[in-house]
């Protein structure tokens, strides 16, 4: 059974053709693989997962200067084990839906 990371950073895009070059400066950002990534209704959500929460906000922080992009509609940085610790940065979802952690 597939089990939720505890630290993780979550991002949203817009699915278009600028959407596609932020997602590609974010991924080279964070320079790693994400454990999950989907395509719904015009968006793209990315998931990271990370050994450790300070890991977790440490890349976030660099994903940060992405946020005056219109395209980057969601930024979290969820800790699972606390969630009261979890950070939003950036959520402009047209349709607020739960997310992971």
């Amino acid at each position: 059974m597939f089990e939720l990371p505890d630290c993780e950073i979550i991002v949203w895009i817009v699915s278009n053709k600028f959407g596609k070059k932020l997602e590609k400066a974010i991924r080279s950002s964070i320079g790693k693989m994400p454990y999950e990534s989907a395509e719904y209704q015009g968006v793209s959500a990315i998931h990271w997962d990370f050994d450790t929460w300070d890991e977790a906000v440490n890349f976030a922080e660099k994903v940060k200067r992405f946020l005056d992009n219109p395209n980057l509609i969601f930024l979290k940085v969820s800790n699972r084990k606390d969630e009261n610790a979890s950070i939003v940065f950036k959520d402009e979802r047209p349709m607020k839906m739960p997310t992971s952690g």
